[in-house]
């Protein structure tokens, strides 16, 4: 099933790419109980947009608890007022009938190795770790965005982002990942970590 967010992320926000690779590690990390966003900003050099659209379309998603596959496709926009935006489209296919999914990101924005490559937030490795929450899940008007699979397995999700607090030339590391459950999931698909480029 389709769904369309509009997602305007005040003060501090998140924000996210995809990327692509394996999960580091082989071990999943425990989910966030709060879908809190949090983000800061560090100023890097510019890329252009057909680099930042190269590194940021395509991410595998990949199980790694149960089943499943998918895509990640993050599209930075230019913001009038000079501000991160995006519009993200999420795909998954062989996932659990019927299932709701929660569509989370590591963003990596405001601290040292934001932009190093490797997605030390997600796996909670310095210089993050708690209170900091691993994870974070995409919230519009209170509510966590979900990805609802079909009788099939499949389904989609766009959310259009925006970002104020991220400004143009922003580079950061993020990783996705989907969870059936944001405490304890039976199925779980992440993409690998990438960067994105504020347009």
């Amino acid at each position: 099933m389709d769904r369309v967010f509009k997602l305007t992320v005040a003060a501090a926000v998140p924000i996210l790419t995809l990327g692509c690779g394996s999960v580091p590690g082989g071990s999943p990390v425990a989910p966030s109980e709060q879908p809190t966003v949090y983000a800061s900003l560090e100023p890097s050099p510019s890329r252009s947009l057909a680099a930042t659209s190269a590194s940021t379309h395509g991410q595998q998603l990949s199980a790694v608890i149960g089943t499943g596959s998918g895509i990640v496709n993050v599209t930075p926009d230019a913001a009038v007022d000079g501000s991160f935006s995006a519009q993200i489209e999420v795909n998954i296919h062989d996932a659990p009938s019927n299932t709701t999914f929660y569509v989370q990101r590591a963003p990596e924005i405001g601290r040292d190795l934001g932009s190093d490559g490797n997605c030390q937030r997600a796996a909670g490795l310095p210089p993050w770790g708690p209170p900091t929450p691993n994870f974070v899940t995409f919230v519009v008007a209170g509510s966590p965005v979900v990805l609802e699979t079909s009788a099939g397995g499949a389904g989609s999700v766009h959310i259009d982002f925006a970002a104020p607090s991220i400004t143009d030339e922003t580079r950061f590391d993020v990783m996705f990942r989907l969870v059936d459950n944001m405490v304890s999931p039976s199925n779980e698909l992440r993409t690998g970590c990438f960067t994105v480029t504020v347009k």
